[in-house]
């Protein structure tokens, strides 16, 4: 199907730490999200995964999805007999390499669901990150090549790439009037205006980025839930992107990192946080789950990414 997306993949114009099933939203937005009907006006595009829909606020950009210049329908984006919790949001062009553009935001920059976490290299979203890696990235135009590239080594089809690539044009050179030879590399900085996430949530990730600064991977494999292998972790930490990791200050775990489900069938809370060195943000960053548990939380590891 030439110019318009299929069932297998939903490209998005909002990204974020998003998984099938559930529906999140900014806990600096307040609130819930808005109804089906009202995203679509708005041309928002909506996923649906499990019956249920989901999306970020996009409706300040003008990327379209389909080749006839208007949104793609929304449809169901997960693939046919696949199971909820084995697909992933790819943030398109690598956050890490472009969160220091100025007004860049995660959670608007264009997004596609992928199949599988990306540190395992025989999954769609493992090749993806795996192939990005391997390419340039510094500039913004060499970044948009790169996300391009990457999605022709997980198999999406040519229609979806060209409608990326739209997208993130749109994106980066029209929304955030940057041009195609800014230059990449730098590593962002900590918004101190930002709300501090409550404590106990924060004692629930200091844990888990404990385990990757000290390379304790059986202990992160753990927290995956057994989903996610030693060896892929081991390797996404040190072959991947290797850095001299440290635990980051107490500031940066702030409420911008973590998302809230909109699900009462399915509560909890999404995280997606930067992990540090000692000149500031590393390349990588963890997603996962927060599931309340009394007065504490368990922190689920899902991926490590750049």
């Amino acid at each position: 199907m030439d110019g318009t997306l299929g069932k297998s993949h939903t490209l998005e114009l909002g990204g974020g730490p998003v998984r099938p099933m559930r529906r999140w939203s900014l806990c600096r937005m307040g609130g819930t999200l808005p109804s089906a009907t009202a995203l679509w006006r708005s041309r928002i595009l909506v996923r649906r995964g499990g019956g249920r829909s989901y999306s970020y606020d996009a409706s300040r950009g003008t990327a379209t999805t389909n080749g006839s210049g208007k949104p793609a329908e929304p449809d169901d984006a997960r693939r046919p007999g696949a199971r909820a919790g084995v697909m992933g949001d790819h943030l398109i062009v690598l956050h890490s390499a472009v969160r220091a553009c100025a007004g860049y935001s995660r959670h608007d920059a264009p997004s596609v669901l992928l199949d599988g976490s990306s540190i395992a290299r025989d999954t769609e979203h493992g090749r993806a990150i795996t192939a990005q890696l391997t390419r340039r990235h510094g500039t913004l135009e060499e970044a948009i090549d790169a996300a391009v590239f990457a999605l022709g080594a997980a198999g999406l089809s040519k229609s979806i790439h060209r409608q990326a690539r739209a997208a993130c044009e749109d994106y980066f050179y029209s929304r955030l009037d940057l041009t195609p030879s800014h230059k990449l590399g730098g590593r962002g900085e900590i918004v101190e205006t930002l709300e501090r996430m409550p404590e106990p949530m924060y004692r629930a990730l200091e844990e888990v980025v404990g385990f990757v600064v000290d390379g304790e991977y059986e202990d992160l494999r753990a927290a995956s839930g057994n989903r996610l292998r030693v060896e892929d972790l081991c390797r996404r930490v040190e072959d991947d992107c290797p850095e001299s990791l440290v635990l980051p200050p107490r500031e940066i775990y702030q409420v911008e990192a973590i998302a809230k489900s909109d699900d009462p069938d399915l509560p909890g809370w999404a995280y997606f946080l930067d992990l540090w060195t000692e000149n500031g943000p590393a390349r990588l960053h963890i997603e996962g789950e927060l599931e309340e548990s009394g007065e504490q939380f368990k922190a689920t590891l899902n991926d490590i990414l750049p």
